[in-house]
C-alpha cells in the first residue's frame, strides 16, 4: 500500500465528513507509513470526533463519507471509535503514545506506536502478522527488552481469557523461534523468556 493512497484516502474523508476528528492508523497502513510495505487493499483505523459527543446522526454521517471515501480509493476499511474493543489484549496507552502524521483538513491523522501496533499482531499471530512484526521491529529499531516488557504489561493488565494465554504463548513462541532473526545471533532467547516470565509476573515451575 502506498503512502500517496493512504493519504488520498483521508483527504476524500476529510472532504466527505466534514467534522473535526481525530484518526488512528493501525494495521497493515500503519506498517507501510514505518516503512514496510507490503501488498495491502484495506486500511484499519480508529476515529473519534473532537468535543461533545458523537450523535446518531453523526455516526450516518461516519458510516456515508467512509464509504464514498472507500468507493474513490478502492480501499477496504476497518474502522472503530475504540479499537481497543478489538482485542481481548489491553491496548495500553495507545492513544497517547500514537505519533503524529498528518493533518488533512479537520482530520488529525497519527500512527499507533509501533510498540503499541505489534499488541494486535501478536493476539492474532497469523503468519503474514509474524512476518509483519519481523520486519517492523527491524525497521524501526525496537529494543528487545523494551518490547518485551510492553508485551508483559499488555499481558499484565488483560482480562482473564483464553486469548490471554494464547497471546504469552505466542510471545513465548516468537521470542524463541524468531528472536535471533529479528535481534541478531547474539539475542538470548532463554533469558528474554525469562525477563518476559519476571514482567508478566507469571511463576514458573523449575523442574
Amino acid at each position: 500500500m502506498k503512502q500517496s493512497k493512504i493519504d488520498f484516502f483521508f483527504s476524500e474523508l476529510d472532504h466527505e465528513f466534514q467534522k473535526p476528528a481525530e484518526v488512528i492508523i493501525t494495521g497493515a497502513a500503519c506498517a507501510a507509513l514505518m516503512g514496510y510495505v507490503r501488498p495491502s487493499a484495506d486500511i484499519d483505523f480508529e476515529i473519534r470526533l473532537k468535543g461533545s459527543r458523537r450523535s446518531s446522526q453523526d455516526k450516518v454521517l461516519l458510516e456515508h463519507a467512509v464509504e464514498q471515501s472507500s468507493k474513490k480509493t478502492s480501499l477496504a476499511t476497518n474502522y472503530s471509535e475504540d479499537i481497543s474493543h478489538w482485542s481481548m489484549i489491553d491496548y495500553l496507552d495507545y492513544r497517547k503514545k500514537a505519533k503524529p502524521y498528518k493533518t488533512f483538513g479537520r482530520l488529525r491523522v497519527k500512527l499507533m506506536a509501533p510498540e503499541h501496533w505489534t499488541i494486535g499482531k501478536m493476539g492474532r499471530f497469523l503468519a503474514l502478522d509474524i512476518l509483519d512484526m519481523r520486519k517492523v521491529i527491524q525497521k524501526m529499531w525496537l529494543e528487545p527488552d523494551a518490547l518485551i516488557k510492553t508485551w508483559a504489561k499488555a499481558f499484565r493488565l488483560s482480562p482473564l481469557s483464553l486469548a490471554k494465554g494464547q497471546f504469552r504463548d505466542h510471545v513465548l513462541y516468537f521470542l524463541r523461534n524468531y528472536g535471533k532473526a529479528v535481534w541478531g545471533r547474539g539475542f538470548d532467547s532463554q533469558s528474554a523468556i525469562q525477563n518476559f516470565h519476571r514482567y508478566a509476573k507469571i511463576r514458573t515451575t523449575v523442574k
